[in-house]
């Protein structure tokens, strides 16, 4: 199936146009952080989600979903192939998160329209991307610089182990966004609870579908 990327690239630039990086809530007033993991599997994806307390380090609610794969995976436009899987499996929840951790990027992206922003923007809601590499730009000082203009910042979250890349998705300041990764991150897990969970929580789930 072919899929005309110029189209693709014009609801990026528009959902672009629509990201804030102002903080839509205090940190100290957050409470509840949703993960979100994808895995793929016989033309399918499956998401699954967690719902963490971040002050009382427990789980509130699990999810997932498991849906057939829209389309193939094309560098630059990850949010369409796995963005509809993750929206599914927000509206099952129960819960009313506050923010959203998602294991991509967010403005760190060539169109400032990663994942974390689609998600974001599409539900109006605070979202941090948090990715494993870098899709675009260059590092300097620590900080993700596309056009010269700061997009993210690298997080090292475990010693010896590679950095996080972290940016803006929606509703929610840079700072406040490393501030969040490194406050749910607990050792001797790379990636923020709520992610790390979630990535246990799907990797069950997927278990359970091979048997």
């Amino acid at each position: 199936m072919r899929v005309d990327t110029r189209k693709l690239r014009d609801i990026q630039r528009k959902i672009a146009k629509e990201v804030t990086s102002t903080d839509e809530i205090k940190p100290s007033e957050i409470k509840t952080v949703v993960g979100f993991d994808l895995t793929y599997f016989e033309n399918k994806i499956l998401c699954a989600a967690i719902v963490y307390d971040i002050q009382k380090k427990e789980i509130i609610e699990k999810k997932h979903s498991i849906s057939k794969l829209p389309m193939q995976y094309i560098p630059g436009y990850r949010a369409f192939r796995d963005g509809p899987a993750i929206l599914q499996t927000y509206y099952d929840l129960e819960s009313e998160p506050q923010v959203m951790m998602i294991l991509g990027h967010g403005i760190s992206h060539p169109l400032k329209c990663g994942l974390a922003t689609f998600i974001g923007v599409e539900l109006g809601k605070p979202a941090i991307g948090v990715a494993k590499k870098l899709l675009a730009g260059e590092i300097e000082k620590d900080k993700i610089k596309i056009l010269n203009e700061t997009r993210g910042e690298l997080v090292k979250t475990k010693e010896h182990a590679k950095p996080l890349f972290v940016s803006v998705g929606h509703m929610i300041s840079l700072k406040n966004a490393v501030y969040l990764v490194k406050k749910t991150n607990i050792l001797p897990h790379k990636l923020p609870e709520p992610l790390h969970l979630a990535h246990r929580h799907a990797t069950k789930i997927m278990e359970q579908e091979k048997e």
